[in-house]
């Protein structure tokens, strides 16, 4: 006879290996990325393996980067640079951001199993897989992955006022991602609740955090072009973000509709109705460990209502808040009737359902709106002599671009901010041309930009490429339902 342990266990072991088959089936059922940021991620990795650490970004002709180039993902570049040894390197990088998902998978298990009730891990560890967003996020091979994973060991680090593990935890965050000073920030919000519960706050914890954030900045083979780097990336960018008109951002910079939300992220306002119903039962006290993941996910469900970021950031956080509350409610003697049970059985069927498709769709996006720009950037990389600067009306294009072909190059990649902080009015100008707004594009493409090819999008420079059409001094050299690829006579 298998005990109730024995059962726990069993089971446990079964939603491990079914998540991990889940994650490797996400990611394949594109044969392309997920995003456009990985095509570029692993030519960096190839990039730092073929000319070390401090070279000339030259690929971003018109960026910050020209100049004085930093990488700000230094680190996730490093560890991907075994994965350039594939025959395909793009190849190489959906088994990289494999691995890293089952490493984010498999560290928040050990999370819940360090502060959850075992009779609900199962049920948490189903919820990884309930939102299509997360796991599109999860799937993209970009740095975010692991940085989630290093936010879960930070904050459990400062709850076990593991001091030394925290710092060389903050050197490997600022060398893998911008985002490093929120280690700090959860610092300050652990030690505050921790004096609010116990009457102790421990400095060190702040302390150790900023040291190892420094010590990364300071140890980077960019020093001190990443605190340029830094400074655009995570203070100018936010700013930007709360004005309009100033510069294009990506999506995941600003948030969702109501709509979007819930079908994104239902499992978020199904927690906050749950727990503020669990607490009108008359909720005994909370553990430490359960106030914690409460005030964190409190303060990314705030954020979220600004930037869809913070989801993704802060999914396992708020995750891990309910699976405490939950595990509180159950050690107080309380159980959940069998049609509770059932309840929530017939309700997780239907939000699997619902990341299901959700994820079969994002994998079909992937594979038709990344499947033209490879087609558009092997067409570059056949046809386009090398050492030209090709313009694309898109500054986002130019990651899809410098991993497929890297031998030209273009005029700013992964933010905006990059050309605009070096040359705001050349920027303005950019978008101008971009937009079908400037009189004679030919005339700025050729006197201003000095260059002879540019790739167009139709879906929202439809007046630039209008305007290409009726130009015989523009030739239209490649074109398919999404975009064009031009020649200046």
């Amino acid at each position: 006879m298998i005990g109730k342990n024995g059962r726990y266990n069993l089971i446990t072991s079964l939603i491990l290996i079914l998540g991990i088959s889940f994650i490797f089936f996400a990611q394949f059922s594109t044969p392309t990325l997920y995003d456009a940021d990985g095509y570029l991620h692993i030519r960096m990795a190839e990039f730092l393996k073929d000319l070390g650490p401090r070279y000339n970004f030259h690929w971003a002709k018109f960026s910050t980067f020209n100049g004085n180039f930093a990488d700000k993902d230094f680190l996730y570049h490093l560890v991907l640079i075994p994965f350039t040894f594939f025959k395909n390197i793009f190849f190489g990088v959906k088994i990289a951001a494999f691995i890293f998902a089952v490493l984010l998978f498999l560290g928040f298990y050990l999370l819940l199993k360090k502060y959850a009730d075992k009779k609900i891990i199962c049920f948490f560890l189903a919820c990884f897989f309930l939102s299509s967003h997360f796991l599109e996020t999860i799937s993209s091979p970009r740095p975010l992955t692991p940085v989630i994973l290093i936010n879960l060991l930070a904050i459990y680090f400062i709850i076990q006022r593991k001091y030394l593990c925290l710092f060389f935890t903050g050197i490997f965050y600022s060398l893998i991602h911008v985002t490093s000073p929120l280690i700090i920030c959860y610092a300050l919000i652990i030690e505050t609740v921790r004096y609010s519960d116990k009457r102790e706050f421990y400095l060190k914890a702040v302390i150790f955090s900023f040291l190892g954030i420094l010590a990364g900045f300071l140890v980077h083979p960019n020093f001190p072009n990443n605190f340029l780097v830094f400074y655009l990336n995570s203070i100018l960018v936010p700013i930007y973000t709360m004005k309009t008109g100033v510069l294009e951002l990506g999506a995941e910079f600003f948030p969702f509709n109501t709509r979007e939300y819930f079908l994104q992220y239902p499992l978020i306002i199904i927690s906050l109705i749950s727990i503020i119903y669990i607490a009108v039962l008359k909720m005994p006290k909370p553990r430490f460990e359960t106030k914690v993941f409460m005030a964190l996910a409190l303060v990314f469900f705030i954020l979220s209502f600004t930037c869809r970021r913070y989801l993704s950031h802060g999914y396992l956080i708020m995750l891990m808040a309910f699976a405490c509350y939950i595990s509180d409610f159950i050690g107080a003697k309380k159980s959940f009737s069998k049609l509770s049970l059932a309840a929530i059985f017939f309700l997780m069927i239907l939000l699997g359902v619902n990341s299901f498709n959700g994820m079969r769709y994002n994998a079909f996006v992937a594979r038709v709106i990344n499947g033209h720009y490879e087609a558009v950037g092997r067409w570059m990389e056949k046809n386009i002599p090398e050492g030209e600067l090709i313009f694309h009306a898109n500054w986002s294009d130019s990651q899809y671009f410098i991993g497929l072909n890297p031998k030209d190059d273009y005029f700013v990649t992964l933010d905006p901010v990059y050309m605009y902080n070096k040359n705001p009015e050349l920027y303005k100008l950019y978008r101008e041309v971009s937009f079908g707004r400037a009189k004679d594009p030919y005339a700025v493409l050729k006197d201003n930009f000095g260059v002879k090819y540019g790739y167009a999008g139709k879906n929202y420079f439809n007046g630039l490429v209008e305007q290409i059409r009726k130009d015989s001094r523009f030739s239209i050299l490649a074109e398919d339902n999404f975009g064009i690829i031009f020649k200046l006579i």
